[in-house]
């Protein structure tokens, strides 16, 4: 998926109001998402905000790599395993 956040306006934000702030608006941004997934299942048609609150969480995922300095191969290692798991998983019979 290609995702085209502008990473200087991350920075710029970042400078501007503090990792703090924005940590803080990450975890808002998490909850917004949570809640409009929520109204979706109870029923409310809601995909324009599912799509707008995606948006403000995958900018917030770039502000949460240059916080704690983590890398596109460190995300994509992570994935990759988590991935690999779910198919071994899947795969497997489970016993009760």
């Amino acid at each position: 998926m290609e995702v085209n956040i502008n990473k200087e306006i991350v920075s710029r934000s970042l400078n501007t109001y503090g990792n703090g702030i924005q940590l803080v608006v990450c975890m808002e941004e998490l909850s917004e998402l949570t809640q409009a997934i929520s109204k979706e299942i109870r029923g409310k048609d809601n995909r324009n905000n599912i799509i707008e609150e995606m948006a403000d969480v995958l900018i917030c995922i770039e502000i949460l790599k240059q916080v704690f300095e983590i890398t596109d191969e460190d995300i994509d290692s992570w994935i990759k395993y988590k991935q690999e798991r779910n198919l071994f998983r899947m795969n497997c019979p489970q016993s009760d």
